[in-house]
């Protein structure tokens, strides 16, 4: 008889290149599991800084638990919504200094938000 408890030490993110996924509909789903694929872009330099364009941007699948990311050029009058905008500073900064607690926080949230 299978175990159904979850298990003590949930996966782990894992940074992967690029995995496969499907579209359906107007929605990316993961090939394996056909979770939602979810994604976050965020300006990574001050708006004074010439760089002010390059952002980071994150997809990850939270079935499976894998991520990529990239730098990606996004214009400098974009607005971006901002997932963290609720957050004290020192917060922002933690989960900012790690692609994997940003990603984890991230996909604990409501998609909506």
């Amino acid at each position: 008889m299978a175990d159904s408890r979850a298990p003590s030490h949930p996966q782990r993110w894992r940074k992967v290149s690029t995995w496969e996924t499907v579209q359906v509909e107007d929605r990316r789903m993961c090939a394996s599991c056909r979770t939602v694929v979810r994604s976050y872009t965020y300006r990574f330099h001050p708006a004074d800084s010439p760089f002010y364009e390059r952002c980071v941007w994150l997809s990850w699948c939270s079935g499976c638990r894998v991520y990529t990311g990239a730098m990606v050029n996004v214009p400098r009058d974009q607005v971006l919504p901002d997932a963290l905008a609720s957050l004290r500073p020192e917060e922002r900064e933690r989960l900012k200094a790690s692609e994997i607690r940003l990603v984890e926080y991230l996909s604990s949230r409501p998609e909506d938000t």
